[in-house]
């Protein structure tokens, strides 16, 4: 799962994989904006099959938090 999630993050935000960490977010990111958030967030939800809520998606922060939001979709 975490391959696939960060070669989602590496396509939507056009950078390479071997720069994504579970720590990786806005800060690290120079294309995570708010638009950006939004596609990966779709393309997150289509890969997965899952969806997540409006609370869910305000509370992620990093590619660390989008991992631990599909692991508790995955139990």
């Amino acid at each position: 799962m975490t391959k696939t999630l960060f070669e989602i993050v590496s396509r939507v935000m056009n950078i390479p994989m071997e720069k994504i960490s579970d720590i990786s977010g806005p800060n690290s990111i120079p294309d995570w904006d708010s638009f950006n958030m939004f596609v990966l967030l779709d393309e997150i939800e289509k890969e997965f099959d899952v969806k997540f809520s409006l609370e869910e998606t305000l509370e992620i922060k990093t590619v660390g938090d989008f991992r631990k939001k599909l692991e508790g979709k995955n139990k």
